[in-house]
């Protein structure tokens, strides 16, 4: 196959996975009508059918539910479904939007036809944020309702598990978040950049060493100890980023007001922070904080990293939607070859997109002007 041949095939692929993926809904939805049947009731519950006759794990099957309650309300997304011409992210992508918008619904529902049009010509990525931003434009104030909403849905949990092992899930409102990965991440890059010699990292293969490293690091702080990387305040962090517009007469088109790690927060709790807090602005060509180092830092500075982050919210690689807090910043002329420490040399990239520019044979070049990535 020659390379236009193997997209073509691909994207017939996306279709015929996209009409199963309908027939799904369609087979949940007959199971939803059956147990509800006026005459003859039938006793069923999907997700155990979807997982024991459709070879679905648990996980899946929610999921096809969950896609089940979207196209329940919007019809129109399940017949594009159907017919091949969107994808089961672009429903997910939608559900999501009808969450923000919450007692705003009616409004958002307005806007559907555009919505439908719009999944079966943009990618998944570009259609999440899409409705993402349709989903902000109706909410009236300003993602108070979400944000309340969030704290009430933050929760703990922690059961021990039948080989000894205490296992722990839970979720956290974007506020809660921020602290919580702020504190971890610190201990864990001081154990990266000490090489690990307080605590060796020596885990399963199936286990991601930084993820050990975390486990490590929440343990560590339980028992008292304190953030010990270089030119970090050790109180806890939130990073928001925020344009000037938006903070200082709300949302708008192309506004943004979000933490580091990519939660929206609504404007009125981000003018309550910037009241207590010390704001360290990011200014990109000035001179308020050391951006460009050169090559007397191997390593980007706590600075760069956050002007970096304000410019990247996740990999560089285009429609890469790894964010950037699990990225690695990497120098485009390598630092081995005498590129600099400096924002006009660096990108965050993904652990997959890192090993496509160090071993792939990717060569990567990037315009100073626009930042726009250019890679061959």
């Amino acid at each position: 196959m020659t390379i236009e041949q193997v997209r073509a095939r691909l994207s017939e692929v996306s279709s015929l996975q996209a009409k199963l993926d309908a027939e799904k809904l369609a087979l949940n939805a007959r199971m939803i009508s059956l147990m509800h049947d006026p005459v003859a009731p039938t006793f069923v519950i999907p997700e155990r059918e979807l997982v024991a006759h459709g070879g679905l794990t648990s996980r899946e099957a929610r999921e096809v539910v969950s896609r089940g309650l979207v196209t329940e309300v919007a019809p129109e997304m399940g017949a594009v479904l159907a017919a091949g011409d969107t994808t089961a992210a672009h429903v997910d992508s939608l559900g999501r939007g009808l969450k923000i918008a919450g007692a705003e619904r009616d409004a958002f529902m307005a806007h559907l036809p555009e919505l439908v049009e719009a999944s079966t010509t943009m990618s998944a990525s570009q259609f999440d944020q899409l409705v993402k931003e349709t989903a902000k434009s109706v909410v009236a104030d300003d993602g108070l309702s979400t944000f309340e909403r969030q704290k009430r849905e933050t929760f703990f949990k922690m059961r021990t598990e039948a080989d000894g092992c205490l296992s722990v899930s839970g979720k956290f409102d974007p506020i809660s978040a921020s602290i919580l990965k702020t504190k971890i991440g610190r201990v864990v890059e001081a154990m990266f950049h000490s090489g690990d010699r307080d605590v060796p990292v020596g885990v399963m293969p199936w286990i991601e060493p930084n993820d050990h490293r975390q486990a490590q690091a929440l343990i560590a702080l339980v028992n008292g100890a304190s953030e010990s990387v270089s030119d970090v305040p050790a109180r806890a962090e939130i990073v928001v980023h925020v344009d000037l517009e938006t903070l200082k007469s709300g949302l708008h088109a192309g506004g943004t007001c979000r933490t580091a790690f990519g939660a929206d927060l609504p404007v009125e709790t981000v003018r309550r922070l910037a009241c207590e807090a010390e704001i360290l602005p990011v200014v990109l060509d000035g001179r308020s904080v050391p951006i460009d180092v050169g090559r007397s830092k191997r390593l980007a500075t706590v600075h760069q990293r956050r002007a970096l982050e304000a410019i990247h919210a996740t990999c560089a690689i285009p429609d890469c939607e790894v964010i950037f807090d699990h990225c690695n910043v990497h120098h485009i002329d390598y630092w081995e070859n005498g590129g600099s420490t400096d924002l006009n040399n660096m990108v965050p990239l993904c652990s997959r997109h890192h090993h496509a520019a160090h071993e792939g044979g990717w060569k990567l070049q990037l315009d100073p002007a626009t930042r726009e990535l250019t890679i061959t």
